[in-house]
């Protein structure tokens, strides 16, 4: 994927997110475009395990429940304006 040019913007600005969730700063700092971009995808992983969820039974849904929850708490909690 990161020798497509058309993911080049989206693969350099996740390897930035990564990195700066790699240092030992207490406090991380996003650019604008970062922030657009992780709030969108993690917008996107909530909706999808909504769907997955609606969709499945009950040990998928357990599984799935986790994750769902953790999105939905970072969703909420740092990219909701």
């Amino acid at each position: 994927m990161s020798a497509d040019d058309k993911f080049y913007a989206d693969v350099r600005s996740f390897n930035s997110i990564v990195d700066k969730l790699n240092t030992p700063d207490y406090e991380i700092k996003f650019t604008k475009e970062e922030k657009t971009k992780l709030g969108f995808r993690l917008k996107e992983n909530v909706d999808h395990l909504e769907k997955q969820i609606k969709s499945s039974g009950f040990l998928k849904r357990w599984l799935y429940k986790s994750a769902y929850n953790q999105y939905k708490v970072l969703l909420d909690k740092y990219f909701s304006n």
